[in-house]
């Protein structure tokens, strides 16, 4: 590749899929035209996993170790060692870590921009010194799941501005729509598309129209629905409770691993390290299991004390597919009761039920798609195709590109089109996920945002039709307050935002506001939708008397 030169209007962007269990970061090449995954330390598929460690040269410093070498560090070191972090993007909790006895609190946002951080360097060392590409990555485009929540967006952008990448050159775009990029540039003709995105921390069904016009392909949102709790990290459960259950036999059902102060003669260290050790052994196996019928799992010895326990056992890929999962594995009851007695079958089925509401939303039938896409290292298990293969009539895409590098692969097509925005290539038209709007008097949800609008290159802005009123008299300030309807329905006109579904974004109260009877002060609101789905909102006094007040969401995550 030569170097890229002074015709980058942008400067040099870098693609990356962030994911809960892996990542991928890729760049366009603009020598072959095409984009081209870069291996960071030796492999294209990145653990998205953090070590911390005492710094040996500074007493009161941490050191980190990242990707496979912390994912394997994990099995010794796991009160050090962070795995998923993903998932916590948009939680309220810090994440503990212990090193030397020492414990640190790290919120989710930190610890991505810890990762995001040795994926820049590592790429800018790449770039430098086997592209001969000059200067370093000083923008991104990251992609998030279609489903995320706005708060989830403006913490995945914190953490890449905590990788050093400028803030103004931070751009989030759609998994589902970054992975149809991969697609749609080897496609000649119109088609619908389903990106069925089956990832380790969530799930995605979105549907797009792809028109080809002078060999360019343009590339429209129709629907997307999804489930942020339903991944192939759920899929892996499935095997740990099946390993988990042999264990609970050997044990005569004495030691529980998943309570650290239970009496049982096993120390908190060794159940971590247990644990750990549970969780990798289930995502080996399941892997296996996506070529395999059979797959061996050999923990030997598992447990040392209070007495050693080695598991020596096999799962066939009929076990697996119809075992029913029993044991909560660590997790809160809420999430334990949506998968409890569940087996693979009923959450691919779960997937398909995410399928179905985003065919719906598009107004489309089966029949009206083309063309299947496989997204996410779970959509190689071969129940997938074969349950797609059964809803659809036809078999999912055989891409050339590998489903856990197409969303990276997407993201650089993009960073292509910010980078030399003169030059033709794929153009995805977004559109809004969730209705957006503001809580009433008598938690009454006022949409302001539709679900599926068309968002321009420089955003989507939209007044509110009505004007707040002041409720009582002589009141100085008025709450604001955003929600997210993440599960809207049709059918609904006067949703509340108690009911399941509704979010809140964030909330503040619009000060300043003149004295005067009830209902005469009048506030207008305004809510501003960005290419990258992130939300602001202004709410601004209508006050003869000159005052005027306004807020932004984005700066309520605090």
């Amino acid at each position: 590749m030569a170097t890229l030169g002074l015709d980058m209007e942008r400067g040099l962007f870098l693609g990356i899929d962030f994911g809960t269990t892996n990542s991928v970061v890729s760049i366009f090449n603009f020598k072959d035209g095409e984009a081209q995954t870069i291996p960071i330390d030796g492999a294209n598929i990145f653990p998205t996993a953090v070590q911390f460690e005492a710094d040996p040269d500074d007493e009161g410093k941490l050191s980190r170790i990242f990707g496979t070498q912390a994912k394997e560090a994990a099995i010794i070191y796991p009160q050090s060692t962070v795995l998923s972090v993903k998932r916590h993007l948009g939680s309220v909790d810090r994440i503990d870590v212990v090193v030397d006895d020492k414990e640190y609190a790290f919120s989710p946002e930190q610890i991505s921009g810890e990762i995001l951080g040795y994926l820049k360097q590592k790429a800018d060392d790449y770039a430098q010194e086997e592209l001969g590409i000059s200067g370093e990555f000083s923008g991104c485009v990251i992609t998030v799941p279609a489903n995320s929540t706005d708060k989830q967006k403006k913490l995945t952008k914190d953490a890449a501005v905590l990788a050093g990448f400028d803030e103004n050159s931070v751009f989030l775009r759609l998994e589902p729509a970054a992975a149809a990029i991969s697609y749609a540039v080897n496609v000649s003709a119109d088609k619908r598309v389903l990106v069925y995105d089956f990832g380790g921390g969530t799930f995605d069904a979105c549907i797009l129209q792809i028109q080809v016009k002078d060999d360019e392909p343009s590339i429209s949102i129709l629907s997307t629905f999804g489930d942020n709790n339903l991944g192939g990290n759920d899929v892996d459960k499935i095997v740990m409770d099946m390993i988990y259950e042999e264990f609970k036999k050997l044990t005569n059902n004495e030691i529980d691993l998943f309570d650290e102060n239970a009496d049982d003669g096993i120390s908190k260290r060794q159940k971590k390290v247990a644990l750990v050790r549970l969780a990798q052994a289930a995502n080996t196996a399941k892997e296996r299991l996506s070529l395999a019928k059979s797959t061996k799992i050999v923990l030997a010895p598992y447990i040392q004390e209070p007495r050693i326990v080695n598991i020596n056992m096999e799962i066939s890929r009929d076990d697996f597919t119809r075992y029913r999962r029993n044991n909560a594995l660590g997790d809160p009851q809420s999430l334990y009761e949506k998968f409890r007695d569940k087996n693979l079958i009923d959450l691919i089925e779960e997937t398909l039920v995410c399928v179905d509401k985003s065919l719906e939303t598009a107004g489309l039938a089966t029949a009206d798609i083309d063309e299947i896409f496989l997204v996410g290292g779970s959509s190689a298990l071969p129940l997938v195709s074969e349950k797609i293969q059964e809803k659809f009539n036809k078999e999912p895409f055989k891409s050339k590109i590998s489903p856990a590098l197409s969303i990276s692969q997407g993201a650089a097509y993009y960073c292509n089109m910010i980078m030399m925005p003169t030059v033709k290539g794929p153009v995805v038209h977004e559109k809004t996920i969730h209705p957006l709007g503001l809580e009433l008097a008598g938690r009454r949800f006022m949409e302001i945002v539709t679900q599926g609008a068309d968002i321009p290159s420089a955003g989507l802005t939209i007044e509110a039709n009505e004007l707040l009123t002041t409720n009582f008299d002589n009141v100085t300030s008025m709450a604001i307050v955003v929600y997210e309807n993440t599960s809207p329905d049709s059918s609904d006109s006067s949703a509340s935002v108690s009911r399941e579904g509704m979010r809140r974004l964030a909330g503040a109260s619009l000060r300043g506001i003149p004295q005067g009877p009830k209902g005469r002060e009048k506030v207008k609101i305004i809510f501003h939708v960005g290419q990258d789905n992130i939300l602001k909102v202004t709410a601004q006094s209508m006050s003869l008397d000159g005052v005027v007040t306004e807020l932004s969401v984005d700066e309520l995550y605090k």
